[in-house]
């Protein structure tokens, strides 16, 4: 899905259209990665094939991670959802160092 398709589209919250995705999600980000709901925030762009899952993280929210999921991978458990956490749960971590030592700088 390429940008232009997307950006004319609204994005919505995650937990209202995939609360299933959601809470999987944000269940793996906090066990594996001790990241929680509030250092993120998950959106959806809908598709007439799938969904792509936006995630928001990092100082101001300003770092986006996104993956496309079709509809046959909803069907089936999330099919790439590991994977994706895991990419997640890395640039947040990455992030979230490099904003708490530029926080800490001495100005």
């Amino acid at each position: 899905m390429s940008f232009e398709q997307t950006s004319s589209k609204p994005e919505h919250p995650m937990r209202i259209i995939l609360p299933d995705l959601y809470n999987e999600l944000t269940e793996k980000l906090d066990e594996h990665h001790n990241i929680h709901q509030y250092d993120i925030q998950a959106r959806v762009l809908e598709d007439h094939s799938g969904f792509e899952a936006i995630i928001y993280f990092g100082d101001g929210f300003t770092h986006k991670e996104s993956h496309y999921f079709s509809n046959e991978a909803i069907e089936n458990s999330y099919d790439g959802l590991p994977e994706f956490t895991e990419k997640i749960g890395t640039a947040c971590k990455e992030v979230m160092i490099a904003d708490y030592y530029k926080m800490m700088r001495p100005k």
